[in-house]
């Protein structure tokens, strides 16, 4: 099974998805143990990878993109991938590698969009963590130990950059809400229901997929 969580910056998406894969017993996906991944197979340097993800092109690049494209010593063919198309693509391999092998929870990264929706014969519980801004705000600022007004600098800046991204890979809406399973305010439940929500449904659903055909009895 794939839990896919997408989330909002400051609202509890590691929080969850620690939790989530703890209660799984399942391999834990998130930024960090991607770029470890996607450095050992592809060479890739850390700082380039950590600018890279969840992050669509700018404008400048976008252009030289579209140059390079044009300009290609080749007849009209193929459209060759971008770099960070690449990259996008390499995560979706490890995701699904890792589901081939047991239970994996994935955060971030498109959500289930990734996965091109649903892959066949894949098990997958889509959720979605959001918050207001002021609470996501106080969170930030708690946990980094920073102040206020640098939270809301990373929230605004995050929160425009995985809503490009979803939009220039995936020609979709991030928080279009028909996504997912499960939408989980984090402020309104408080984050400890939030988590114990999002465990409870895991488990349950991953304990439905091993009982025999026509149920326990």
């Amino acid at each position: 099974m794939i839990v896919s969580i997408a989330r909002e910056l400051g609202a509890g998406g590691r929080t969850v998805g620690e939790a989530v894969a703890e209660a799984l017993g399942a391999a834990l996906l998130d930024e960090r143990s991607v770029i470890e991944e996607l450095s050992a197979r592809h060479g890739l340097p850390t700082d380039y990878l950590a600018m890279r993800l969840e992050r669509a092109p700018n404008a400048g690049e976008q252009l030289i993109a579209d140059l390079a494209a044009a300009t290609a010593m080749l007849p009209v063919g193929p459209a060759w991938p971008s770099s960070d198309e690449l990259v996008v693509d390499a995560v979706r391999n490890i995701v699904l590698e890792r589901a081939a092998l047991g239970d994996v929870v994935v955060i971030g990264h498109g959500g289930v969009s990734l996965l091109g929706w649903r892959p066949a014969g894949i098990l997958v519980l889509p959720m979605l963590l959001r918050a207001g801004r002021t609470w996501r705000i106080e969170q930030l600022a708690r946990r980094y130990a920073i102040d206020p007004a640098e939270a809301r600098r990373r929230i605004e800046r995050t929160d425009e950059a995985r809503r490009r991204f979803q939009r220039h890979y995936f020609d979709c809406d991030l928080y279009d809400c028909r996504q997912y399973d499960i939408v989980l305010n984090t402020e309104s439940l408080g984050l400890e229901r939030a988590t114990a929500i999002a465990t409870g449904v895991a488990t349950a659903l991953a304990a439905r997929t091993l009982q025999p055909a026509g149920g326990a009895s």
